[in-house]
């Protein structure tokens, strides 16, 4: 879903009371893991239309709140609403005029499981010729009139569909829609339609549900704390070698392994201070938040980087990994080398590590391995290094 963000504004239609819940607080408001209804759709669709602008309609009563929501996902500031859905989406279309869209996407905040495939099969309407898009589902129970409580009559349910939002409209269309209208109409299909503007459909999805009773919110709660769990064990690996400066005959040398200075010992030769462990468990996050390696942040050729405490290369990678409401599960590092003897240092490190990525010290684990006296690192030239990082993240390819 590209280039979009100057031709497309989202809608959402946040003004509603929910009275059918008998709740204290409106729909929108309520909370499921300490994010409201109306932030979840917020974020749904911030997470598959990145770049598309939202405009918030909301009511006296929630203005604050939803500012206040508004200003903490970066969109545009709420607009009161009206007694009723269409004056509600009047006032919106209204607000869009200087921004001038080409198309709106309108949804209904009380169905906070929006679906990538819907929004994907709307969006491909995008530059053709259409007025309006609505996702439709089959109807599969039978159809009947009722009148007190009585069946009057029965309803061929042939050719008849429920419709969802959201529903993808033309702009300008559906605003001139609005002044012509003398009625109400329960959505944009529905006014669309009584002025005999063609509509299309799609498919949608059973799980966008309308929140409307109590019995809708039971049924939605599970889809809804499913997806605010959904996590994925992802896993990746890293690899440093550095060579040690054998011309290097100052009785003052050292080397920094995990962060732990290592005395006696030629230095490593290297742009920063050569810490090769660092530098793979470094390369192992980065490889479970797919940006990279270690070189693409903190190149070897930038000044900036000269002698550098490699402790602010893994710091800046358990951050991005944070972006991801990632958490380690483990860390599995060795070292290869003839000198120094790494278990002599392992627990220090293991510490050290730990207290730079805020975990416990125990999900860590360093060995040391030597090369049984096999090539440049068995002659004492080099140090190697090899570690494998386990996290949980979310899965933000996950649908509803």
């Amino acid at each position: 879903m590209k280039n979009h963000e100057k031709n497309l504004v989202i809608i959402l239609l946040a003004g509603g009371s929910g009275k059918r819940l008998s709740l204290a607080i409106d729909k929108q408001m309520i909370k499921i893991n300490e994010i409201t209804v109306l932030e979840k759709n917020i974020i749904n669709f911030q997470k598959y239309l990145p770049n598309i602008d939202i405009q918030i309609v909301t009511n006296k009563n929630n203005l604050k709140k939803t500012c206040e929501i508004a200003e903490k996902y970066n969109i545009y500031k709420p607009i009161i609403g009206g007694k009723e859905r269409q004056s509600s989406v009047c006032n919106a279309l209204n607000s869009l005029k200087k921004i001038n869209p080409k198309y709106v996407l309108i949804h209904d905040s009380a169905r906070p499981i929006i679906s990538s495939e819907v929004l994907n099969n709307l969006l491909s309407f995008m530059n053709t010729n259409f007025n309006c898009v609505v996702p439709v589902l089959p109807i599969n129970d039978a159809i009947r009139a009722i009148n007190n409580d009585k069946i009057e009559s029965v309803l061929d349910k042939k050719n008849k569909v429920l419709v969802q939002t959201p529903q993808f409209c033309d702009y300008k269309v559906l605003l001139n829609a609005h002044k012509k209208a003398t009625n109400l109409f329960e959505d944009e299909s529905a006014l669309l339609l009584s002025q005999s503007i063609e509509i299309k459909t799609i498919k949608g999805n059973p799980k966008t549900l309308k929140l409307t009773y109590i019995e809708d919110l039971n049924l939605l709660e599970p889809h809804l704390l499913k997806n605010q769990q959904n996590y994925i064990t992802k896993v990746g690996n890293g690899f440093d070698i550095h060579r040690f400066d054998l011309s290097s005959t100052n009785q003052n040398n050292f080397i920094m392994l995990g962060g732990i200075k290592i005395n006696n010992i030629r230095p490593l030769i290297g742009h920063s201070d050569a810490d090769v462990l660092l530098h793979a468990i470094t390369d192992s996050i980065l490889g479970i938040v797919n940006l990279g390696d270690i070189g693409s942040f903190f190149p070897p050729t930038a000044n900036e980087w000269k002698n550098a405490d490699s402790s602010i290369f893994l710091e800046h990678a358990s951050k991005l990994l944070k972006k991801l409401d990632g958490k380690i599960n483990n860390i599995d590092a060795t070292i290869i080398c003839e000198k120094p003897k790494i278990l002599d240092f392992s627990e220090e490190i293991r510490e050290n590590i730990a207290n730079i990525l805020a975990v416990n010290s125990k999900i860590i684990s360093v060995k040391g391995k030597t090369s049984e006296s096999i090539g440049f690192i068995g002659r004492q030239e080099g140090i190697a290094a090899m570690a494998v990082t386990s996290a949980q993240v979310k899965d933000y390819n996950a649908d509803f």
